[in-house]
């Protein structure tokens, strides 16, 4: 397919996208019509998306589309290459799973309002869409604030909730901080280039501490879109309170512009950097994967525990991005190529299995009206399809073989697993060794999370009238959660063609080779940098796991099928109860007590008791804990303003005999300024 036959796939795209918007708003009137229209149409573009997508990726050569000229901007151009490629992709899939969900998702939600919905999930697909594609500083920009502007509108939608506002106010605070940051390092790069083309960044001349200043722009600008720790507090808030079908989008696609921006400015614009560089990444990414598993584990409302999830998957994609860069600085290229192809595939897998498990979560929510797993259980026998989804994304995210997750976070060691190598000194090589072990702690903890959270939602007793009452979600709903789970089996049962693509699209980066890395064989996965091999066999993992499970099978079979009583279960005494299982509290009880000094847990226990001391006493206990970095930074940071606010409030009286004065005085001072010698 030419230049021209893709510029056309890709405005036909655009068209209906536009056309989901313009529908929605005709469609008014008829919300349900309105819903299947343009929902429909957002699958629809998200399928020309994938097309388009995929057809760069196997081709390996960009497209670059002409806008036009922009006033003193000059000519600006829509330019979609590999790597702006991959991240599209990710999109085109994530995109469209949400937008056939949200067909079901929705139709609760049907009000006089609601066409406002269809309109903004639209335009959110559609300027996440010109993030990837802008190769213009100022087209960046615009599509990035667009992107801003719709998804703060979607977490907002249902703004009769104080909390969601309160979310939506964080998140507006926290995301144009990020965005001034990002601002700062454009214009940087525009003034040493003399143009705000992407194309001219990449071949711009910067001194030393121009770049060093540059990358911590950078990295804090994207940074607070990733929802890095300190850089996190509006995520847990934000993406709970927006619609399923958008926090799906929120965190599987949302937070992965933030490592394309990452990419774009380290691996091209930058180039390779001093060592600190990495180092400082690394150790952003492995503090935000420690507390935000460890957050995660604490929570009972289920969709705050899968935003505080993605915290730690977004700390590991980190590590294989500072890795990459700290290999490429130490003149490794092929290990280079290893840690950003880990970062990379990590990146694309988290967006499918937490999407994933974000639309699975809507499912229960929209069937049980809570998201507390303390109300939740025995889920498995009334909402099958959902639990057997949802089971897979927690495997995945697990990374348990033989799923993408395992692939990703396995590519990941391998990669960490050299690192001593690349750090200069005993302390280096001390500290890449402790992070190993660091990241092989936090994939257990995430295991422990998810089978807290399976466990209490899924199985057991329903520990509430509405999980006892829920049914399955509807076609349109299970659906998609099937599809984006047979994803994740695919990409874990078949990674090659996903890392071949990953290849293709780190290859032209000065610092990285990827040529020979990956090799497919009839032994499995096999990586090759200079004297570092590993080979994974997926397809040997997921034979001995069905062996296995037939085994037990044949077993259960051949011995006899047990003799099978029903009677009440006998608990101490008395018949057993919801009251008596194991609590989503109560599981994360050790985890709480062995990391007690960072948790910081409170526990209050309340007693009610009657006139009786020995009958009827009741007890209550209510658990939370202490958040450092909002204590240690945001907090006072908070009590400073408020108290500056209180001084300019005595200023601001209300009274005009008061502003004059202030007018007058800053009058006298002017002239007396201007008319000095």
């Amino acid at each position: 397919m030419n230049d021209l036959e893709l510029d056309r796939l890709f405005f036909q795209m655009v068209i209906i996208f536009l056309t989901g918007c313009m529908s929605a708003v005709a469609l008014w009137k008829s919300p349900r019509l309105a819903n299947c229209v343009s929902h429909g149409l957002a699958a629809g573009g998200c399928a020309l998306m994938f097309y388009l997508a995929g057809t760069v990726l196997a081709g390996g050569e960009a497209v670059l589309i002409f806008i036009g000229r922009w006033l003193h901007a000059g000519e600006v151009a829509l330019r979609i290459d590999p790597l702006a490629a991959f991240f599209l992709l990710l999109l085109s899939v994530v995109g469209g799973a949400a937008s056939i969900y949200a067909i079901g998702y929705t139709a609760d939600h049907y009000s006089r309002r609601y066409a406002i919905l269809p309109v903004l999930f639209n335009l959110f697909l559609l300027s996440t869409v010109f993030v990837f594609a802008s190769s213009h500083a100022g087209a960046f920009l615009i599509a990035w604030e667009l992107m801003t502007l719709t998804s703060l509108l979607l977490v907002v939608y249902e703004h009769e909730h104080a909390a969601n506002v309160r979310a939506g106010f964080i998140y507006v605070v926290m995301t144009y901080t990020g965005t001034a940051f990002l601002m700062a390092g454009f214009f940087i790069m525009a003034a040493a280039a003399g143009d705000l083309s992407f194309e001219k960044f990449i071949a711009v001349s910067l001194t030393q501490p121009q770049r060093d200043l540059v990358f911590l722009l950078a990295f804090i600008g994207f940074g607070t879109k990733a929802g890095i720790i300190p850089l996190h507090v509006w995520l847990p808030k934000a993406h709970p309170a927006a619609p399923s079908h958008v926090s799906a989008i929120l965190s599987g696609v949302m937070l992965k512009t933030a490592i394309y921006g990452m990419a774009r400015f380290y691996l091209e614009f930058l180039g390779v950097g001093p060592t600190w560089w990495g180092v400082m990444v690394i150790g952003f990414g492995i503090v935000s994967a420690l507390l935000g598993v460890l957050y995660a584990l604490m929570e009972t409302d289920i969709k705050r525990l899968l935003a505080y999830s993605s915290l730690e998957n977004l700390g590991v994609v980190l590590l294989g991005v500072g890795a990459g860069m700290v290999f490429s600085s130490a003149g490794k290229p092929l290990l280079a190529g290893l840690a950003w192809a880990a970062a990379l595939f990590h990146a694309f897998n988290h967006g499918i299995f937490k999407a994933l498990l974000f639309l699975a979560a809507g499912a229960v929510v929209q069937a049980t009206g809570t998201r507390d797993l303390e109300a939740l259980g025995g889920l498995i026998r009334r909402m099958p399809y959902t639990a057997a989804a949802f089971f897979v994304g927690a495997l995945a995210i697990s990374s348990l073989p033989p799923l993408n997750g395992f692939i990703s976070e396995w590519l990941t060691l391998q990669s960490l697993f050299f690192l001593p190598q690349a750090l200069t000194g005993v302390s280096g090589k001390i500290a890449g060794a402790l992070l190993f072990i660091a990241l092989a702690m936090t994939a257990a903890l995430v295991a422990a999370c998810f089978v807290k959270v399976f466990g209490i939602a899924f199985l057991a007793r329903a520990r509430s009238r509405k999980a006892e009452t829920a049914k399955e979600a509807p076609f349109t709903m299970t659906l998609p959660m099937l599809g984006l789970a047979g994803a994740c089996l695919y990409f874990g049962l078949q990674p090659h063609s996903m890392l071949q693509a990953i290849s293709r699209v780190l290859q032209p980066y000065i610092g990285i080779d990827t040529r020979g890395l990956f090799e497919v064989d009839r032994i499995g996965l096999m990586i090759q940098a200079n004297h570092a091999e590993g080979v994974l066999s997926v397809t040997l993992l997921a034979g001995l796991l069905l062996i296995g499970c037939l085994a037990a099978a044949g077993l259960y079979y051949l011995r006899g099928k047990a003799v099978r009583v029903t009677a009440p279960i006998w608990a101490c005494g008395r018949a057993a109860t919801p009251r008596n299982q194991y609590s989503a509290t109560g599981f994360s009880g050790p985890v709480r007590w062995s990391f007690r000094y960072v948790l910081r847990s409170q526990r209050q226990r309340i007693v009610d008791e009657n006139e009786n001391i020995y009958v009827g006493r009741k007890l209550a206990y209510h658990q939370s804990i202490r958040y450092i970095v909002d204590e240690a930074i945001y907090y006072p940071v908070q009590r400073w303003i408020l108290r500056q606010a209180r001084f300019m409030k005595r200023l601001q009286a209300g009274s005009v005999q008061l502003y004059v004065g202030y007018v007058l005085v800053v009058t006298i001072v002017v002239l007396a300024w201007s008319g000095r010698k």
